[in-house]
């Protein structure tokens, strides 16, 4: 009987001991994430290249080393946002993350509008100002309802081989990652 309680006593310190050296290492982890590593790339509102192909370093693990990768952050408490990037590659893709990391939204060029990267992401205030005044760009692009307001977007480009890689290097390095305005109903003042 002793035996068994000293046995659950020691079971019970050591698990205190190990939860309580978790607690206090989540602070170093917790700064290592994706929104974090993409801070110190550059400014928001503007792409960084997170890894390019044949590189043997990345930001991200497990990067396909046959393509390229473009990050950027936004906020939309500050602006909706606009990407859009030109360039005739085999295949490109795109997607929306929010500050943790969790996918909001992705398509790539097999579902784009003619094959050509333009999208808006919105947040619902934003979504019902872009409805009441359509923008012409609205309807080229692929508008994106996103529910949250800080998060970052990745552009995916393949190079299927050497020869690609101007094309794929000017693909990146050109896309944009900009606010979008929105234009505000002008309202006539003789309508009262």
């Amino acid at each position: 009987m002793k035996r068994t309680f000293y046995t659950v006593v020691i079971g019970l310190v050591l698990a205190a001991i190990v939860h309580l050296l978790i607690v206090l290492l989540i602070p170093s982890y917790a700064t290592k994430d994706s929104w974090a590593k993409l801070e110190k790339l550059g400014e928001p509102w503007r792409f960084s290249i997170v890894a390019l192909p044949g590189a043997s370093e990345s930001l991200l693990p497990l990067v396909d080393p046959s393509f390229g990768i473009a990050a950027c952050r936004f906020d939309l408490t500050e602006s909706p946002l606009s990407v859009e990037a030109h360039g005739n590659l085999p295949f490109w893709s795109v997607a929306i993350f929010d500050r943790r990391g969790r996918n909001i939204y992705s398509f790539n060029d097999r579902t784009s509008i003619d094959r050509h990267l333009f999208l808006i992401a919105v947040n619902s205030i934003q979504m019902a100002q872009i409805r009441k005044t359509p923008p012409a760009e609205a309807e080229k692009a692929v508008l994106v309802l996103s529910d949250t307001n800080q998060g970052f977007v990745l552009i995916r480009a393949l190079q299927p081989d050497p020869t690609w890689k101007k094309r794929l290097n000017r693909f990146l390095t050109e896309a944009k990652c900009e606010r979008f305005d929105i234009v505000e109903e002008k309202t006539d003042p003789s309508d009262n």
